[in-house]
């Protein structure tokens, strides 16, 4: 993104409006390499269900491979949707080293929040840990509040609120996203603090009303909207449209629409969330039920992900809820899931898999 740090805001304000979708790689059947076809795809199904920006999440990807992943993210989104990217590394180093790959890609924002077995004595270490990464880039950051055990030492929630809220200053910070774990003091607390600083965006649907008409919140991000509407049924971006227009009441009923899916979300991963897991392979599953690429992952880096495969009875789950909001899933065998829909398109079986993690048939 080819602007300076004193335009980042600016350029969020104008940008961050809606949702953002969370996109994964899509593999080759022996797992060697990125199947560009199957990214390209669910790049083009992101823009579909209107999202106004694409979160490329590069999991278990060599530097090679992410640097490859975001520039094929970047070409297809063209100029249709921003383009952001987690710094999920676990050293400084290899951080840095995705900032610069984020930058070469043409990305436009990145997702910061510090490996989660890092500790801090003290809200200065924690905020030169949070500068070192910031002050290295012209691109803009993003802030994730979110209540990990880490930071217990430095706010009864977990949060640092004095940390975020002296981020919040700095020129190429343009916005935080609050986890929906958070309490709702905290919610309070730290929306008080920054909302004339930054934007504020929340995955707590339930909130959104609220956020918006209080904090002026207009996005929300990164999360699988997938899980809750469908190209041609654009639920959940309707609901927040609804809400941007003022239209509150009509967005209150579109949200007791697809409450039901909603919940079967949260029922889904809630034993996941204390585990701080994220259930990539079940995120998958959900946006190839809408037409998305699907495909299998390689063995999460977390051994925690390992115990939440996605199993028959989870598949079935999902689709019970799309069928609850009335949505129709993607009439296909699982195979086609496995291999991802592109490679399942070019002739490719389940059996060619070389391995199948945190799946079971």
């Amino acid at each position: 993104m080819a602007i300076s740090k004193a335009e980042c805001k600016d350029w969020a304000r104008s940008h961050f409006r809606g949702f953002e979708n969370i996109l994964m790689p899509s593999f080759t059947p022996d797992f060697s390499g990125l199947d560009e076809e199957g990214i390209a795809l669910d790049v083009k199904r992101s823009i579909e269900h209107g999202v106004f920006s694409i979160f490329a999440v590069p999991l278990a990807l060599s530097p090679q491979e992410t640097a490859q992943f975001l520039k094929v993210v970047v070409k297809a989104a063209g100029s249709k949707a921003a383009v952001g990217v987690p710094l999920i590394e676990p050293t400084p180093e290899a951080n840095h080293g995705l900032i610069k790959a984020a930058e070469a890609a043409g990305c436009t924002h990145l997702l910061i929040h510090p490996w989660h077995t890092l500790k801090f004595e003290t809200e200065e270490a924690l905020y030169r840990h949070y500068r070192e990464y910031i002050d290295s880039s012209n691109l803009a950051f993003v802030l994730w509040a979110t209540d990990g055990r880490q930071f217990q030492n430095l706010h009864p929630d977990n949060v640092s609120v004095n940390v975020y809220d002296r981020l919040c200053d700095l020129q190429n910070v343009v916005a935080i996203k609050l986890m929906t774990t958070l309490s709702l003091p905290t919610v309070f607390e730290l929306s008080e603090r920054v909302h004339k600083k930054t934007l504020i965006g929340t995955v707590h649907l339930g909130l959104l009303p609220f956020m918006v008409k209080h904090y002026g919140t207009t996005w929300s991000g990164a999360w699988t909207i997938e899980a809750l509407q469908s190209p041609d049924k654009p639920y959940i971006v309707e609901y927040l449209d609804h809400l941007l227009a003022g239209r509150t009441d009509q967005g209150v009923k579109a949200f007791w629409r697809i409450k039901p899916a909603y919940d079967a979300l949260f029922q889904l991963i809630s034993p996941m969330l204390p585990k701080g897991v994220h259930p990539f392979t079940h995120l998958k599953y959900y946006q190839w039920c809408v037409g998305g690429n699907g495909g299998l992952l390689r063995e999460a880096m977390d051994p925690a992900e390992r115990e939440f495969p996605l199993r028959p009875q989870d598949r079935q789950a999902i689709r019970n809820a799309y069928k609850t909001i009335g949505i129709t899933t993607r009439d296909a065998e699982d195979g086609a899931f496995e291999t991802g829909w592109a490679a399942a398109q070019r002739g490719v079986k389940a059996n060619a898999l070389t391995q199948t993690p945190t799946y079971t048939r």
